[in-house]
């Protein structure tokens, strides 16, 4: 099977409640990560990726909120569309996406997206594409 079938079906088939690297298998210091997003507090928290993804939802959070400093009404309603817009636009980009439910206590669980690209040059051409869109 060729190469960009290959890594097409493995993009297809995002693997669920995983942390696991799906080239190195690795947990931590994994040179395939992409983007570690935090999915229910709509940040990122490493990888890469993670300066641009922030400035970029930043950007968003300053050209939606009034005098105030707070949130207008409309962006709260659509904060979450605004979010996986961008986490769409990292999945596109990345070869193979996992979800992992995070257990941090008593009735405090987190939903963390990560982001795995297979080479480093995968990963360049990825930040650089995601850097040079608005």
């Amino acid at each position: 099977m060729p190469l960009d079938s290959k890594l097409a079906e493995k993009k297809m088939s995002s693997r669920i409640n995983s942390n696991e690297c799906p080239f190195c298998h690795t947990t931590s210091d994994c040179p395939h990560l992409l983007l570690l997003v935090d999915k229910t507090f709509r940040t990122a928290n490493g990888g890469p990726l993670m300066k641009a993804f922030n400035g970029r939802w930043d950007v968003i959070w300053e050209e939606n909120r009034n005098e105030d400093g707070d949130a207008n009404e409309d962006f709260e309603e659509h904060e979450r569309e605004y979010f996986e817009e961008l986490v769409e636009e990292v999945q596109s980009l990345a070869d193979i996406t996992n979800l992992h439910d995070h257990e941090g206590g008593p009735g405090n669980s987190c939903e963390y997206q990560l982001f795995f690209c297979e080479t480093p040059e995968n990963i360049k051409a990825a930040i650089l594409s995601f850097e040079t869109t608005e």
